[in-house]
């Protein structure tokens, strides 16, 4: 137990926990949007597409995807186009807007979560951008086109085994159809064995708080 913590008795559970809330509150504040707080996991009516096993929305920490992506095998980030499966009010987004990407993407099948990203992306100011080019897209993982070049993939377990076994299932055909440079970065990664199967797969890091894989010839 912590004592005297702010005047009272505070677990490191809960120390922990107010850091964190204080930082999405400051990661929000610094770039006039909101991104924070987690959001349930919608109904039928509330998506694009089937439901399936999708999960609720829990913003990502800036640090843990800034430290994957600093342990990844990119060389030249404007080879690359960034897209987050399943990004929710867009947090990640604008974390990767944050890097020299080609271009930022989004998909997210939830219509709240998707409408809060468009507006977002709206109101996003901040010194750091380096990406200009940030689109969210209203789509079903599960059906999902990937788009041509290089890609880094980011996941922060937007769903579960069925819809991860189906995207997985999409990328390998892009990738038999227009072979590339593919990153896949997983965080807290709850299903990392679909994505270490693929043909080609090649993992680069394996941490508690993230996997990284590689498909194809490093840019």
């Amino acid at each position: 137990m912590a004592v005297g913590f702010w005047g009272r008795g505070w677990s490191l559970a809960a120390i922990r926990l107010k850091v964190a809330e204080l930082e999405s509150w400051w990661f929000d504040w610094t770039r006039h949007v909101q991104t924070a707080g987690n959001v349930r996991r919608p109904n039928a009516a509330e998506v694009v597409g089937e439901l399936r096993d999708g999960a609720m929305y829990v913003p990502v920490r800036a640090e843990n995807l800034k430290t994957a992506l600093e342990e990844s095998p990119i060389r030249e980030f404007g080879a690359y186009t960034f897209l987050d499966v399943g990004s929710g009010k867009g947090r990640m987004l604008f974390l990767a807007a944050e890097y020299p990407f080609r271009a930022v993407r989004g998909l997210e099948f939830s219509n709240v979560l998707h409408a809060q990203a468009e507006r977002n992306i709206a109101e996003y100011r901040s010194g750091r951008q380096r990406c200009k080019d940030i689109v969210v897209i209203h789509g079903d993982a599960a059906e999902y086109e990937f788009p041509n070049g290089n890609l880094v993939v980011a996941m922060f377990n937007p769903f579960g085994p069925e819809v991860m076994g189906r995207m997985v299932a999409n990328l390998e055909r892009s990738l038999g159809e227009s072979p590339r440079h593919v990153i896949v970065v997983l965080l807290w990664p709850e299903h990392w064995e679909q994505v270490a199967g693929m043909r080609g797969a090649r993992e680069v890091v394996r941490t508690r708080r993230h996997h990284i894989y590689e498909i194809g010839a490093a840019v």
